[in-house]
């Protein structure tokens, strides 16, 4: 499947009492303005004073000049700070890089242990179950991933053991108040203090080189995870019809088309937007409309996430993501993914509203959806695999900080 290029936010490592759902909502780092120095005001002020006084013929005793303000200390960068344990949009770090590299692949990065530590290299800190982070390259994001991550390039979707082809032409200078890349990032992973002269680096090891290959590491089954299916009972799944329908096409070379659109998925979507009253609605029932993207097919279960338009309206889509559990004969059950809030789910039945859905993709049994706002703020969100098909929502990361990117994860 195809991912456009997000530019990424992230949750800071928590308390391993934290519940997981409890990870996704770091706050947005706020601005400072500081206020205008006085210096002009006041000069001004003795300057008119002086005249007067000069124009009475009284004596004006010289004045000292005032002394400038001191100058704002600047901010260290993104990924400086967040080296040393602050909490920091990935989104600012995402943007700092391209700074340097255009093109260099970024890699999202999920936790999938009980544990990862990530200690001995930038950003020096533990991580804990569906906590997420950022890699800047293959080399790193190979490492990050044999520390029990699962990590995507965050413009394609493709792992760090096979990276798409990519540019390493640098675009612009680091800044000097961090410290120096490896030498060789292929074989060396430790981030140097040496200073160097030419050019001044990122706190995170650079990674202008591309890597050879290697295994991915698989993680950990997830709690309540399903066993795997044969081969034989996956199917591939593509939309047809403009969206109204979906084909299962089965090793076998049986062909099933399940009609999505006037078939009765629906789902009751809390703090709905009403288009046709332009209010929002305590709560409400609502169908799927069309398929808006491929589906994404679980290579374990062989379970089909498809994610769907339920209605759109000055500029806001209110999406949602149903999960089948299919068979060859054409028959399935369907599941809805289900979106928390500021109010308990009512039943199984209930979910709060995605946003446009951008792409979905399985990995290693859990459901990562992407999904975006007009004023293209993006987000990354995870469901583990549950009790049923439908999963549990694990965790969300902002990716692209933008307009409405506060309300990407509730």
């Amino acid at each position: 499947m195809t991912w456009t290029l997000l530019a990424l936010q992230q949750s800071d490592s928590h308390h391993p009492d934290s519940h997981p759902s409890d990870l996704h909502h770091p706050a947005l780092q706020p601005s400072f303005k500081l206020k205008q120095p006085m210096a002009m005001a006041a000069s001004a002020l003795l300057a008119s004073t002086g005249l007067m006084l000069a124009a009475q013929g009284l004596p004006v005793q010289a004045q000292s000049p005032l002394r400038p303000s001191a100058p704002a200390e600047t901010q260290a960068p993104p990924t400086l700070r967040y080296g040393q344990g602050e909490t920091v949009n990935l989104a600012d770090i995402v943007e700092e890089w391209r700074g340097y590299y255009v093109d260099i692949p970024v890699y999202q990065c999920v936790c999938q242990d009980d544990t990862c530590r990530q200690t001995e290299q930038w950003p020096f800190r533990e991580f804990y179950q569906y906590q997420f982070t950022v890699a800047l390259g293959p080399t790193n994001g190979q490492f990050t991933e044999s520390k029990g991550f699962n990590c995507f390039d965050i413009a394609d979707g493709s792992r760090p053991s096979n990276p798409r082809a990519f540019s390493e032409a640098q675009v612009g200078q680091p800044t000097a108040s961090a410290s120096s890349p490896p030498q060789n990032p292929a074989t060396d992973l430790s981030p140097s203090t040496r200073p160097v002269e030419t050019p001044p680096a990122s706190a995170t090891p650079a990674e202008p080189v591309a890597p050879q290959p290697s295994p991915a590491v698989s993680a950990s089954p997830s709690p309540g995870s399903v066993a795997a299916v044969p081969a034989s009972s996956i199917p591939k799944a593509t939309t047809i019809n403009e969206g109204a329908a979906i084909q299962l096409d089965w090793p076998s070379g049986a062909s099933n088309v399940i009609a999505v659109t006037g078939s009765n998925w629906n789902i009751n979507v809390l703090d709905a937007l009403d288009c046709d009253r332009l209010n929002t609605s305590e709560q409400k029932m609502m169908e799927a409309q069309r398929v808006v993207g491929p589906p994404a097919v679980d290579g374990r279960t062989g379970h089909v996430a498809v994610p769907v338009l339920l209605s759109s309206c000055v500029e806001t889509d209110q999406s949602a993501v149903f999960i089948l559990d299919p068979s060859e004969g054409g028959g399935y059950s369907l599941y809805r993914a289900q979106l928390g809030g500021d109010r308990t789910l009512p039943n199984e039945f209930s979910s709060y509203p995605f946003n446009t859905i951008l792409g979905s993709i399985y990995w290693d049994g859990d459901l990562y959806v992407r999904q975006g706002t007009a004023s293209s703020a993006e987000a990354v969100m995870v469901f583990r695999s549950g009790q049923t098909p439908a999963g549990e929502y694990a965790g969300c990361a902002v990716v692209t900080a933008a307009e409405g990117a506060d309300r990407l994860c509730n």
